[in-house]
């Protein structure tokens, strides 16, 4: 079965614009571990608990 003209640009844009949703969502995906690990390593350890002025 033959495509028009029309619908075979409409298929090629949907592919495009679905790649470019892919490559965009894996560059997110890699942000994402980027930044974890970037707050594991700037991360001092168990937050310290800060003295309580007594107030009595």
């Amino acid at each position: 079965m033959r495509q028009s003209k029309k619908e075979t640009r409409i298929r090629k844009a949907a592919g495009q614009l679905l790649h470019a949703d892919r490559r965009e969502a894996f560059a997110l995906a890699d942000t994402e571990d980027d930044m974890e690990a970037a707050a594991e390593w700037a991360s001092p350890g168990p937050a310290r608990r800060r003295e309580q002025p007594d107030h009595s």
